[in-house]
C-alpha cells in the first residue's frame, strides 16, 4: 500500500515538473509553476476513473465497452477542464483531450508497468527459493543415499570376510600345499573390499577379478564336492560400475547350493558385459538341509543388494529370482 502511494506521488510530481520546466523557457517560474498546475492536476480524476474503466472492462474482455465509457470520458472531462482552464488562465483549449487521453493511457501503462515489474521481481525471487529449496533437497537426499549404501556396504562385507576366513581355515586344515595360495587370494580380496569401499564406482575389470578370486577360493576349498562351471567374457575396457553388486548372488551359489550328503553338487555362474549391460545368471542346486520351509525369502545380503540396486540403478536394471526345492536362479541385467 505504501508503495502504491509513493508511486502515484511520485507520477504526478514528476509530470507537474515535466510541464513547469518546459513552460519556463517562456514563462517566470512562478507563472510556470501555475500554468503546469492547471494542465497536469484536473486531469487527476478523470485518468483515475479511466484506470478503474480500464480494469473493470478490459480484465472481462469486453472491449466495445471500454471503448465507449473511454470516449464519453475524454469528451465530458475534456470539455469541463477545458472551461475551467479557460476561466482561470485564458489558455488554449485545443489540446485538452489528445492531452487528457495520453495522460490516462500514460497512466494506466505505468501502473502495468510497476506491478509486471513487481511480479517479475517476486517470480524471480520465488523461483530462487525454488531452485536453492531443490538443490538443498537433492543434497540431502545424496547424503542420506551415500549414507544407505555405506551401511550396505558394511553389512556386506563381515559377512564375506567371515565366509572367505572360514574358506581359509578350512584349507589350512586339510592341505597346506595350497593354502598358500588362497591366503595370497584373500589378500588382493580383502585390498580390493577396501579400496572399493571407499569408492562410488569401480573398473568392470576389477569387479570381475574379485568375483573370479572368491570363486577360486571356493573351488578350491570345495575341492571334488561340487561341480563349479563359470564364464566371464565382454569388453571391460573403460567400463565402471557400483562396486560388491554382484558378489552376494555368487555367494549365495556356494552358501545354499552344496550338499554335504550330496555328490551332484552344482554350481554354474556366468558374468558378461554386452556393451553397456552388465549380464548375470547363476543357477546352483538347493542343498536339502538349507531349506527353510516356513519362508522363502532370500538372505539378508542378497536383500541389500536389491536396496543398492534401487538406489543406484533405478529403472536401469532387472531382477529375476526363481527357486523352488531343487534350483535357485538367478538373472540380472545392469545398465552401467
Amino acid at each position: 500500500m505504501i508503495k502504491k502511494i509513493f508511486f502515484n506521488i511520485g507520477f504526478w510530481l514528476f509530470l507537474w515538473l515535466i510541464f513547469a520546466f518546459s513552460i519556463m523557457r517562456f514563462e517566470s517560474a512562478g507563472e510556470s509553476f501555475w500554468i503546469a498546475s492547471l494542465i497536469v492536476f484536473p486531469l487527476i480524476i478523470p485518468v483515475y476513473i479511466h484506470d478503474f474503466i480500464f480494469d473493470y472492462f478490459i480484465i472481462k474482455k469486453q472491449y466495445i465497452p471500454y471503448l465507449l465509457s473511454t470516449t464519453f470520458l475524454v469528451m465530458f472531462f475534456g470539455y469541463i477542464i477545458s472551461e475551467f482552464q479557460h476561466y482561470l488562465e485564458p489558455v488554449g483549449s485545443s489540446e485538452t483531450y489528445g492531452a487528457l487521453l495520453f495522460m490516462m493511457i500514460l497512466y494506466t501503462g505505468a501502473r502495468y508497468f510497476r506491478i509486471g515489474t513487481q511480479q517479475r521481481m517476486r517470480l524471480k525471487e520465488e523461483e530462487e527459493k525454488r531452485i536453492k529449496a531443490e538443490m538443498e533437497l537433492k543434497e540431502l537426499e545424496a547424503k542420506q543415499s551415500q549414507a544407505e549404501l555405506n551401511l550396505l556396504k558394511s553389512q556386506v562385507n563381515p559377512h564375506f570376510l567371515f565366509n572367505s576366513l572360514n574358506s581359509i581355515y578350512s584349507l589350512i586344515l586339510s592341505n597346506s600345499d595350497i593354502s598358500a595360495n588362497a591366503v595370497m587370494k584373500l589378500s588382493d580380496l580383502m585390498r580390493y573390499l577396501l579400496e572399493s569401499s571407499k569408492k562410488r564406482k569401480v573398473l568392470v575389470k576389477h569387479e570381475f577379478e574379485f568375483l573370479q578370486n572368491y570363486m577360486d577360493l571356493e573351488i578350491i576349498r570345495l575341492g571334488k564336492k561340487a561341480q563349479v562351471s563359470s564364464n566371464f567374457k565382454g569388453d571391460f575396457s573403460g567400463k565402471i560400475i557400483a562396486p560388491l553388486l554382484l558378489i552376494a548372488f555368487i555367494e549365495n551359489c556356494f552358501k545354499h547350493g552344496i550338499s554335504v550328503n550330496s555328490k551332484e553338487n552344482k554350481i554354474d555362474i556366468s558374468v558378461e558385459l554386452n556393451g553397456n549391460t552388465v549380464l548375470l545368471h547363476t543357477r546352483n542346486n538347493v542343498a536339502p538341509q538349507r531349506i527353510n520351509p516356513s519362508t522363502k525369502k532370500s538372505g539378508t545380503g542378497i536383500e541389500n543388494v536389491k536396496k543398492r540396486l534401487e538406489l543406484l540403478y533405478p529403472g536401469k536394471h532387472q531382477l529375476e529370482i526363481k527357486t523352488d526345492e531343487k534350483e535357485f536362479v538367478v538373472n540380472l541385467s545392469i545398465e552401467i
